[in-house]
């Protein structure tokens, strides 16, 4: 008896999730669409991971044009030798759905995923042998921060 009343009560409660859901409206992707220009201004970040020459770790500052260039200096250690201040210039791509693609000298080097209105955004390495991820936040909530 008490497992029916168990089972009565979580159906009840599913139910009642679903049918909840069913009335929650639709965000439209052109309400908060992405650009090239959501990342814009000075970005703080970490990567961590393993490369096929051993463990990665960095801290570093980007800035982001707003025109898919990007300049960033890094501190790295590669398998515990440590590479100060590296400057590298690139490029990106950003989709309106808030996924984008980062180059270096034309070839995809990561992708990444923008979030809160590209104050952050989550990046993972898709260099071949690398199992690298990162963060990097907005470091000022302005447009000229650099």
């Amino acid at each position: 008896m008490k497992l029916r009343k168990i089972s009565a009560a979580a159906i009840a409660l599913v139910s009642g999730l679903l049918l909840s859901n069913s009335h929650v409206g639709r965000v439209h992707a052109d309400e908060k669409a992405c650009s090239t220009k959501t990342l814009h201004g000075s970005y703080g970040f970490y990567r961590s991971g393993t490369t096929s020459t051993g463990p990665l770790t960095a801290v570093g500052i980007g800035f982001y044009d707003g025109n898919g260039n990007v300049t960033a200096t890094q501190t790295i250690s590669r398998n515990g030798v440590f590479t100060l201040d590296q400057t590298t210039v690139g490029q990106y791509e950003v989709d309106a759905d808030c996924t984008g693609r980062g180059f270096l000298n034309g070839v995809q080097i990561s992708r990444t995923v923008i979030v809160d209105g590209g104050k952050e955004f989550y990046l993972l390495s898709m260099v071949a042998g690398n199992a690298v991820f990162g963060v990097a936040k907005k470091i000022h909530s302005s447009d000229d921060d650099r």
